[in-house]
């Protein structure tokens, strides 16, 4: 019985390059979300946001947060007329660089604390990519299982004189 290997020197190449050169691709790509500068306030319960504090606003919800924050992610859950918003935080950075998930109770943040507001959007030209490089790596994964399936590499068997002495 013979060992089965790839029957071809393209497919050893694609199973030694493919899983890096995806990997790298799809790192890329896995950000499908991109944050876009706030327009106007954000609409309650379906805003995704990302506000950067001022040093003084970092400050200043220290009482509320714990410790000074230079970003947080979270949702909007409603808003307070034109002063401030309540988020519902997923993350926050720290103002040494630490980033944490938070466990905490919803956060009113002034708008006076906030240097820079940023809103979650799909990014449709990464998310293409990212459906392509999967489309294109399962077709790959499915032809080479096909081939192999197919018998690639001919029989595994080779005739002989019987059965050994």
């Amino acid at each position: 019985m013979r060992s089965h290997r790839s029957s071809s020197p393209v497919a050893r190449r694609f199973a030694r390059l493919g899983a890096p050169v995806a990997a790298l691709a799809i790192s890329w790509l896995a950000g499908c979300y991109t944050y876009q500068p706030l327009t106007a306030i954000p609409e309650p319960g379906k805003a995704t946001v990302r506000f950067v504090f001022t040093a003084d606003g970092a400050k200043q919800l220290r009482d509320a947060a714990g410790f000074e924050m230079r970003q947080l992610d979270g949702t909007v859950l409603r808003t307070l007329a034109d002063s401030a918003v309540v988020v519902k935080p997923d993350a926050i950075v720290t103002v040494d660089g630490d980033e944490l998930p938070w466990r905490r109770a919803e956060l009113i943040v002034p708008w006076r604390t906030v240097a820079r507001g940023q809103r979650r959007t799909m990014d449709k030209k990464r998310s293409r990519g990212f459906a392509a490089i999967m489309g294109a790596a399962f077709t790959g994964v499915v032809y080479f299982a096909l081939k192999s399936i197919a018998g690639g590499s001919g029989a595994t068997l080779q005739p002989g004189s019987g059965v050994p002495e």
